[in-house]
C-alpha cells in the first residue's frame, strides 16, 4: 500500500526553472518538465535531462548537502512534468525511479553526525485509454515504497568514512487504473546533513557510471498482444481466401 506524501523539513521557495525542452519517447511524450520549490543550493538540482526510450536521464551535480561542526544543512527540489501516450494502443504500466549517490562522515561522532535521503509525491492519472477518467485518480508514495541500499539514514559511529549508497522505486500504476494514457508525475527529492563539533557530514547524488538520477514510464505489455492480436486475425481470412 503506497504511503503518505514526505513533508520536507526545510522553508521552500517558490520559483519554477523549466529544465529541458519537451521530449518524444519511444511511446510516451514528456512535456512540462521542471523544477518547483527548490531550496538549499541554486537551481538547478537535477539539471537538464537527456531522453533514451521512454527514459528521462539527469545527471546532477550541485545536489549536495553539507554539514560541520553542529551544522545542519538540507538541500531538496521537486521535479514535475506530464506524460502522454503516443499511440492508441499505448498504456502505461508503470513509473520507476532510481537514483545514487555517496556520502561522507569523518570525526569522532554519535548518531547526532549523520545525512538523510528523503523521497515522496504524487502520479496523478488524468485520463485512460477510453478518454477522460470521470475522477482523476491520485497514487501518493514516500519513503516507505523505496528501496534503499544500504540505507537512507547514515550515523557514527556506524557508518564513517565513504559509502556509496542506490534508491529504486517501483509504482505499480496498471494495478491501480488499468489503461492509463495521462499522467502528471510530482516528487520531493531532499538530501540532509547534520553534525556535531569536531565531525563533518557530507551527501550528494553522483553518477558512478551512468546517470545520477533515471526516470522511466513503462509500456503497458497488453497493448502490444493487443496488436499481435490483431495481426493474428488478420491473417485468418488471408489464409481462408488462399485455401
Amino acid at each position: 500500500m503506497l504511503g503518505g506524501l514526505a513533508v520536507l523539513v526545510a522553508a521552500a521557495s517558490a520559483s519554477a526553472t523549466a529544465t529541458s525542452s519537451d521530449y518524444t519517447g519511444t511511446n510516451f511524450d514528456f512535456t512540462g518538465i521542471q523544477e518547483t520549490s527548490t531550496f538549499g543550493d541554486p537551481e538547478p538540482l537535477f539539471g537538464a535531462p537527456t531522453g533514451s526510450g521512454n527514459q528521462l536521464l539527469f545527471f546532477p551535480t550541485n545536489f549536495t548537502a553539507s554539514a560541520g561542526g553542529g551544522s545542519f544543512d538540507q538541500t531538496g527540489a521537486q521535479l514535475q512534468l506530464m506524460v502522454q501516450a503516443l499511440g492508441p494502443l499505448d498504456t502505461i504500466e508503470a513509473f520507476s525511479l532510481t537514483e545514487a549517490g555517496d556520502t561522507s562522515l569523518f570525526g569522532s561522532g554519535t548518531g547526532a553526525t549523520g545525512t538523510f535521503i528523503g523521497l515522496g509525491g504524487t502520479i496523478t492519472v488524468l485520463e485512460d485509454i477510453g478518454g477522460v477518467l470521470p475522477v482523476a485518480q491520485i497514487i501518493t508514495f514516500d519513503d516507505s515504497d523505496v528501496v534503499y541500499s544500504p540505507s537512507n539514514v547514515f550515523t557514527l559511529p556506524s557508518d564513517p568514512g565513504t559509502t556509496g549508497w542506490t534508491a529504486s522505486l517501483y509504482v505499480d500504476i496498471a494495478a491501480i487504473v488499468p489503461n492509463a494514457t495521462k499522467i502528471q508525475i510530482g516528487f520531493d527529492n531532499n538530501l540532509s546533513a547534520f553534525s556535531e563539533v569536531g565531525t563533518a557530514a557530507s551527501i550528494q547524488k553522483k553518477a558512478v557510471s551512468g546517470p545520477t538520477i533515471v526516470l522511466e514510464v513503462i509500456p503497458e505489455p497488453g497493448t502490444f498482444l493487443l496488436v499481435a492480436t490483431g495481426l493474428i486475425a488478420l491473417a485468418i481470412p488471408a489464409r481462408r481466401n488462399r485455401a
